[in-house]
């Protein structure tokens, strides 16, 4: 039989151990609280660079195809920036204009000249041919030899 100073020690031990064992457990939980958060924000962070690859990333325009056919071909369109028949000209192709070849004639007056640009919008060709004011997009995709997809 233990004395009394022997059960002491014993339950001392014994409260030592339980004492451990919880803290242990609260590190434990506080140690995978912090590995959730982190996974939290790399997974938020993901997404965040998601969505603003998708901002950046422009959207398939409809006229994509005859517009870069037409930079391809050589056509070029000279205008200007306060043209409001150039803004309806741009207005036409849409979000596929970016790959439209065109000349500002404000930022650049010599090459406006060197190609004859008398009015604006203008349309110039490889064959030396040009076309002044709104075209529709067929009468272009003729004139560079492109297809235009239908709408």
């Amino acid at each position: 039989m233990a004395s009394r100073r022997e059960r002491r020690i014993a339950q001392r031990q014994e409260r030592e151990d339980v004492n451990k064992r919880a803290h242990d457990a609260f590190a434990r939980r506080q140690r995978n609280k912090r590995y959730l958060n982190i996974a939290i924000l790399f997974v938020a962070g993901a997404l965040l660079l998601y969505g603003l690859s998708r901002l950046v990333t422009p959207e398939q325009g409809e006229h994509d195809a005859l517009a870069q056919c037409l930079a391809e071909s050589g056509a070029v369109m000279y205008g200007t920036d306060w043209c409001q028949y150039c803004q309806a000209q741009k207005q036409r192709f849409g979000q596929s204009f970016r790959y439209v070849a065109y000349v500002n004639c404000d930022a650049s007056l010599a090459a406006c000249d060197a190609a004859g640009v008398s009015g604006y919008p203008t349309w110039t060709f490889p064959t030396g041919e040009s076309l002044t004011g709104v075209q529709e997009l067929a009468t272009l995709a003729a004139r560079a030899g492109c297809v235009l997809a239908p709408s």
